[in-house]
């Protein structure tokens, strides 16, 4: 239950229960569904120990016998057992690949027991004990006191979700103190929580919200576009779009940024947030997104900037000291990179940046 709290103190109770159980390893591990943060947390092993886990096919259960086993049991209506050796033998046979199996030898896994502390929308959390050959298969009394650990670290995953799941409310409660148009987003891009403001512009229709995923008509790309690349692994780490209004309404600027990323998290916590303002000129990191959506090189975004800003090519030649068949190159390198057709669409391609 501490570890609930203090989440770093996971890898302590999951050592402390393989311990008590007779067992090198301890593990917690988050799995299927749309589960925002897969997770697999195992003590007592090298970091480079599970490099081999993808390529072995070991999320799935036609590879991992555990999974199979789980799965074979949840199919019966049986969510929480505990499984052991018994059930795993019972499954190997039928796997289509002893890739997983022999893996297992080879880290030196092969034995253990497991359940589900929690199975809903997100996916599975499991619970899992790891043993080496050495220590041969669990034995009843070993069983009996995994099961009593697995009860607290149900409430306990169950308590950390729960709190994981507020601090969404609590961000768009302070956005909502300072009057900030907000909507929180987890790591899915998936709608957390907003603020009072934000209500509004649903209400209005100028932000739809299908599910839980918003989406707008915008510049240069849909606003679920631009959420994809916020929230994508290895994406941007802000993007901007504009939406354009009806009835002579003025513009909005929707801005999102991505949230700093906490070291041990089941997914619930916020993971990026969209501001939602009237327009401003403000150009500062436009280089920087126009590399990470359209490849731009450091000088294409600055050609790019000063053709927006009205200067000749004869001009942009000279401030950049190089000769006019090499910048017409660069154009077209720049035209092609942004999918338009001649300096107008580039035009309007930019503005919906320079905002």
């Amino acid at each position: 239950m501490t570890a609930a709290l203090q989440p770093d103190r996971w890898i302590e109770a999951l050592d402390t229960m393989a311990r008590h159980t007779g067992a090198s390893h301890g593990q917690l591990i988050g799995i299927g569904g749309v589960r925002d943060v897969m997770f697999n947390l195992a003590t007592n092993f090298e970091p480079s120990a599970f490099a081999k886990f993808v390529q072995v096919g070991g999320g799935s259960p036609d590879t991992n016998f555990r999974i199979a086993a789980s799965q074979r049991h949840i199919a019966r209506g049986l969510y929480d057992p505990i499984l052991h050796e018994h059930h795993y033998d019972e499954v190997i046979p039928d796997l289509s690949s002893r890739q997983y199996v022999d893996w297992c030898e080879e880290i030196d896994v092969p034995f253990g027991c497991q359940t589900n502390l929690v199975i809903d929308g997100f996916g599975l959390v499991g619970f899992a004990t790891l043993r080496k050959r050495k220590e041969g298969r669990t034995t009843a009394r070993q069983r009996g006191i995994f099961s009593r650990a697995a009860e607290a670290a149900r409430r306990a995953v169950r308590l950390q979700e729960r709190l994981e799941g507020e601090q969404a409310r609590l961000l768009a409660g302070a956005y909502d103190a300072i009057g900030i148009c907000a909507f929180i987003l987890d790591a899915r891009g998936r709608v957390l929580a907003h603020t009072n403001r934000a209500a509004d512009l649903l209400s209005a229709g100028d932000v739809r919200l299908s599910g839980s995923m918003l989406d707008a008509d915008a510049r240069p790309m849909p606003l679920r576009k631009a959420i994809d690349a916020l929230v994508a692994n290895g994406g941007l780490p802000n993007i901007r779009v504009r939406i354009e209004l009806p009835s002579e309404r003025p513009p909005l600027l929707v801005e999102g940024f991505r949230l700093p990323a906490e070291s041990w998290s089941f997914g619930r916590l916020p993971h990026a947030v969209l501001i939602v303002n009237a327009p401003r000129r403000d150009r500062a990191g436009v280089g920087q997104m126009l590399a990470l959506l359209y490849g731009l090189t450091a000088a294409e975004a600055d050609i790019a900037m000063r053709l927006f800003d009205g200067k000749s090519r004869s001009q942009i030649a000279a401030e950049r000291g190089v000769v006019a068949e090499t910048l017409r190159g660069q154009i077209k390198r720049i035209h092609a990179k942004c999918a338009v057709d001649g300096e107008a669409a580039l035009m309007r391609l930019l503005a919906a940046f320079f905002i």
